[in-house]
């Protein structure tokens, strides 16, 4: 090759090499060109009649002491003739719906790296071999022609491959001329970490999940090794770690429903409310049934050319971003996840997101992340970006789904208040609070010992209640027994209208208040335990009732007043609320967060406008869900929701 033809290949191969600027540009090729190789296979397979034998599986291995990238598949493999013609820029054996079909993957393999290493089995064919100082070479003057592929007679830098009759192996291996420079610079130092980032930064942060690919993410460190194998390929939704959610389509069509029955003004059910995340995906039909006059010509031709479908979240507070970042325990201050709009094509996100273009509240934008995904479309040359038309199609969609059904949502998320707002109510019958004070002052009640209140783990109570007086008894065997924590029952006087006086004391270790699925079922937040420490309300009212029917009743006659009682202590609901009020439960794993302060069982609620009226502890339904939790969890979905 003559001197000025050279010059031509290291243009042409510098060219490829600078559209890949991200720091996760090695593990998306990689990654892709893996996933494409294993559903190449499974196709192949399949037109055999072998597809049932045959598990596509992709082998990540991170090594962060060696500073390298392995990625392996038991995919199609190169045979000879691709394996020679591997290192041709601007040369693919891709074709159809592959994650990577623009030629340049190869070429950026093997020239953007001072070492790579690659390893093939097909029928008829093994073979292995490395390239080195190939990237050195590109900015050298006077070099020799292009470094060619040497024969490697080593092992692979992964063990899983010698498990895999058939596919590929690639290895590179990062200096400070590469990008990145070290692996250690994220500072994830074990296998969970890294199948986060690369469920959101990566191929494996599949569009549409797919969980018969078969993935394994080791991870070599300083601390040892560790490994992890994800149930799919999938991308990176935070609405789906838990928490209490809800599918737009689903809350409009039963606000449809309850307008058609009632009338305007009926709230939701309460699967429907205080949810952390709304979310949905829209086809390109319905983009375009949602956009309506507002859809601009050039965006129709982006609907109709690219087929875009997009998904979205909404969650109660810009804090879920935070706090996922954080949890990764990474690089501080460094952010993986992102609100926005991301980008994606050839079915995995790629670039970073954008900005919602909100013109007022824009502090929502913080809030929601779009992924808008574009069929038969791939970015630029490497990860360059995507074109300005589908940028503009992205922001133009998201602002109008955002402004125009997120926002009028926006009620059905919990309040972002970080403590429950109604925690300390008005003071109502001041008069009689202030001469129980008064009296609490003049005569209390004490008795300490380290010789009682020893643990017995049961109730000395033998037999269900059957009245009033029994609820009673239970209840305060309850609180003696640290089942029920932080509530100081007060003296009162029953000539007075209600049954007695509580306070709520967060005056304990705010460690005991805390919310654990199995140690404590009945506690609150941590946020809230840590707010309230050290702090007592002043008097709630406090009822007792064998049947919630009873206390209903009392509100029907006026003999007592909604707007008054804060907390009602009964052995069951009965079924007279119904008809009037609606229960929300917090025996539910995915409402317990609602609880404003310990013991409290459910919440009842103005079935007209979702408003809570006071907080409920039904003690059958207590003591069930701590006996049987998985059991109490269902029914109580089925009773309440």
């Amino acid at each position: 090759m003559n001197e000025a033809a050279l010059a031509a290949l290291k243009r042409e191969i510098t060219n490829i090499l600078s559209s890949y600027v991200g720091w996760y540009d090695p593990f998306s090729e990689l990654i892709q060109n893996a996933l494409d190789a294993v559903e190449a296979r499974r196709a192949l397979e399949a037109s055999d009649g072998n597809k049932a034998n045959y598990v596509p599986t992709v082998s990540i291995l991170i090594d962060i002491v060696n500073n390298s990238l392995t990625v392996s598949d038991n995919g199609i493999g190169l045979d000879e003739q691709k394996f020679q013609q591997f290192l041709a820029p601007n040369f693919s054996f891709k074709s159809g719906n592959t994650r990577g079909h623009k030629g340049v993957g190869a070429t950026y393999v093997a020239y953007g790296f001072n070492y790579m290493r690659i390893e093939t089995k097909t029928p008829g064919f093994a073979a292995a071999g490395r390239i080195r100082g190939a990237r050195n070479w590109l900015y050298e003057m006077g070099a020799a022609a292009n470094p060619r592929i040497e024969p490697s007679d080593g092992q692979s830098a992964d063990p899983e491959f010698s498990n895999f009759e058939r596919g590929v192996s690639i290895t590179v291996r990062f200096d400070d001329s590469t990008h990145p420079r070290k692996l250690s610079w994220v500072m994830a130092d074990d296998a969970e970490k890294w199948a986060n980032i690369l469920a959101i930064k990566t191929g494996l942060g599949s569009v549409v999940e797919d969980d018969s690919i078969k993935t394994k993410i080791v991870v070599r460190s300083e601390n040892g090794e560790t490994s992890i194998e994800p149930d799919s390929v999938a991308y990176l939704w935070l609405h789906k770690q838990g928490g209490k959610i809800a599918r737009i389509r689903d809350v409009d069509a039963e606000a449809r429903r309850l307008f058609e029955k009632f009338g305007p003004g009926r709230a939701l059910p309460d699967k429907f409310r205080q949810l952390d995340f709304l979310w949905d995906t829209w086809s390109a039909d319905e983009i375009a049934q949602i956009m309506g006059a507002d859809l601009a010509e050039e965006e129709r031709e982006v609907l109709e050319r690219y087929v875009p479908t997009i998904s979205v979240e909404f969650g109660y507070t810009a804090k879920l971003w935070t706090k996922f970042n954080k949890s990764l325990g990474i690089r501080s201050n460094y952010k993986v996840l992102h609100a926005g709009i991301q980008l994606a094509a050839n079915r995995m996100p790629q670039g970073e997101p954008l900005v919602i273009p909100l013109d007022r509240n824009i502090g929502r934008q913080n809030q929601i992340h779009f992924l808008v995904h574009f069929d038969n479309y791939s970015p630029d040359m490497g990860r360059k970006g995507f074109h300005r038309e589908l940028a503009d199609f992205s922001k133009s969609v998201a602002k109008k789904i955002t402004d125009s059904i997120l926002a009028k949502l926006r009620s059905q998320l919990k309040a972002n208040t970080g403590v429950a707002p109604d925690l300390v109510r008005e003071l109502k019958v001041s008069e009689w609070k202030e001469r129980m004070l008064a009296h609490e002052g003049n005569l209390p009640l004490k008795l300490e010992s380290e010789h009682f209140f020893a643990p017995t783990e049961r109730v000395s109570v033998t037999s269900e209640p059957t009245r009033e007086q029994d609820v009673i008894a239970l209840f305060n065997q309850l609180i003696a027994g640290g089942v029920v924590r932080g509530l100081q029952i007060m003296s009162t006087n029953e000539r007075f209208t209600y049954d007695g006086l509580v306070k709520i004391a967060f005056d304990l270790p705010s460690e005991l208040y805390v919310y654990d699925e199995a140690s404590n079922p009945l506690g609150v937040t941590l946020e809230l335990s840590e707010a309230l420490s050290g702090k007592v309300t002043p008097p709630r009212i406090l009822e007792y009732k064998f049947s919630l029917d009873g206390l209903v009743e009392d509100f029907d006659t006026h003999d007592k007043n909604v707007n008054d009682v804060d907390l009602c202590v009964c052995w069951q609901t009965g079924s007279l609320y119904s008809e009037r009020y609606g229960i929300t439960s917090l025996l539910i794993p995915e409402n317990a967060d609602q609880r404003q302060f310990h013991g409290v069982t459910h919440t009842l609620t103005d079935l007209e406008n979702g408003a809570k009226l006071c907080d409920l502890i039904v003690l059958s339904e207590l003591i069930e869900a701590l006996n049987e939790p998985e059991a109490s969890s269902e029914r109580q979905r089925n009773k309440y929701e």
